[in-house]
């Protein structure tokens, strides 16, 4: 496969796994009661920190996990516990609830962004919108490159990610003309709806890991003790 090819593919599965689309309602949610300058600061932070946490998971996610003896299953299994309980609190509304407090009288646009971007930066960023899939997506094809021993490869995904994080702040910017046409009715149905299937993607990252760890790592250690 030719590099144009591979990089139109990795463009591809790397959006549709970060999917800022559908994370949107939820990047809405805590955003929702913030003035339109600050929602689009925090759009931005976020996206710069899509961005680095991309960049870094492709220039050395596999070394980061060694070096602290994690392995992706693990991270996936710990990602998908922090998903259900994000997800539970979307449906429930203590998401809204947080977004209130997000709201500091006075502050200017860029200080207030300062202050909602740390506190939703874990779970919005990471694992949300990068999570297992986009990191061993990342690892993947970190490893096509090196295996090709293509400098022009590498640095054309790290142009598709940069691209990718452009779109995603885009997508996120569009987030106050959702809400027009929705409603507050609207999107609370829609926020209460992802909440749900935020939750079902933690228990499939649970089930996966939990698979995985018991076909790759228990069930072989069992048959060499037997052995």
């Amino acid at each position: 496969m030719d590099e144009s090819k591979i990089l139109s593919t990795f463009a591809a599965t790397l959006f549709a796994l970060l999917n800022p689309l559908g994370m949107l309602p939820v990047f809405i949610g805590y955003t929702a009661q913030m003035r339109p300058g600050v929602q689009r600061w925090v759009a931005l932070f976020v996206s710069l920190t899509v961005m680095g946490l991309m960049l870094l998971f492709l220039i050395g996610g596999t070394a980061i996990l060694d070096f602290f003896g994690v392995t992706l299953d693990s991270f996936r299994m710990a990602g998908g516990i922090l998903l259900l309980l994000i997800g539970i609190q979307i449906v429930t509304g203590a998401g809204s609830a947080t977004t209130t407090s997000l709201t500091l009288d006075g502050a200017s646009d860029i200080g207030e962004a300062e202050s909602a971007y740390r506190q939703i930066v874990i779970p919005f960023a990471l694992p949300l919108l990068v999570g297992p899939g986009v990191i061993a997506n990342l690892m993947l094809y970190s490893s096509e490159a090196k295996h090709a021993a293509s400098t022009s490869l590498s640095l054309g995904m790290m142009l598709v990610i940069a691209g990718v994080s452009a779109l995603t702040f885009v997508i996120l910017l569009s987030g106050r003309f959702l809400r027009r046409i929705l409603g507050d009715i609207g999107l609370g149905i829609v926020t209460r709806i992802l909440g749900l299937l935020v939750a079902a993607i933690g228990m499939q990252f649970m089930v996966t890991g939990t698979t995985n760890l018991i076909v790759h790592t228990i069930a072989p250690a069992i048959r060499a003790a037997g052995a």
